[in-house]
């Protein structure tokens, strides 16, 4: 396993800039778009992020300009150098950063307890729809984006495992609210039944 300080000093946009080219020589454009269409679910890359990023690489001698820039717009492809790959191979093999998740609807939800039960499933409802259209993202990644049967065969199907996993993943948090949702109301069934037989012994004792 590579040691992270023998790692170029790279953002994880770079590396992801690095592994797109190392699929094939493309234009700043085409990695936009491949990324858009591929892995904008889980990492999204910007206008204003990957062309610096494309010339700290060049400068790093981990990727070259491939031809002269081609096109009415002059857009410039670049390919990766060897020094590129073996970079990018020691980053794959290295141990990645700790996941951060970042959700205000899930802070929200922390907070909700105390409130009263029509927010928690206000916010239950919210979290649905928030994940109903991320799933509706993940189903819009092109089949062209993903390898060909052979060449799933040779990585182990790693495209398409992405892609099964954000499936998983949104369908199982689906799954989990309607659980709580189901579980909300079962309590709040039983606390009107709570409250109906305490009447019902009150007026039983006034009697």
């Amino acid at each position: 396993m590579a040691q992270d300080d023998q790692l170029p000093d790279l953002t994880p946009t770079a590396w992801a800039i690095l592994g797109f080219l190392s699929l094939k020589a493309q234009s700043g454009y085409e990695i936009l778009r491949a990324a858009k269409r591929s892995m904008e679910a889980f990492w999204g890359i910007s206008n204003g992020q990957l062309y610096p990023q494309l010339h700290h690489l060049a400068e790093q001698g981990l990727i070259r300009p491939a031809g002269e820039a081609e096109g009415p717009r002059s857009r410039q492809r670049w390919e990766i150098t060897d020094l590129g790959r073996s970079a990018l191979r020691a980053w794959l093999e290295s141990l990645s950063s700790p996941v951060q998740i970042r959700d205000e609807n899930l802070v929200k939800l922390f907070f909700a307890g105390g409130g009263s039960p029509d927010l928690v499933g206000r916010l239950l409802e919210e979290r649905k729809k928030i994940f109903s259209q991320f799933e509706k993202v993940i189903d819009a990644v092109l089949p062209g984006d993903r390898l060909p049967e052979a060449e799933q065969a040779a990585s182990l199907g790693a495209p398409e495992l992405l892609f099964r996993y954000g499936k998983h993943f949104t369908k199982s948090t689906m799954r989990w609210i309607d659980q709580e949702e189901s579980r909300m109301l079962a309590a709040l069934r039983k606390a009107d039944e709570d409250d109906k037989d305490k009447e019902d012994e009150d007026d039983e004792e006034r009697s």
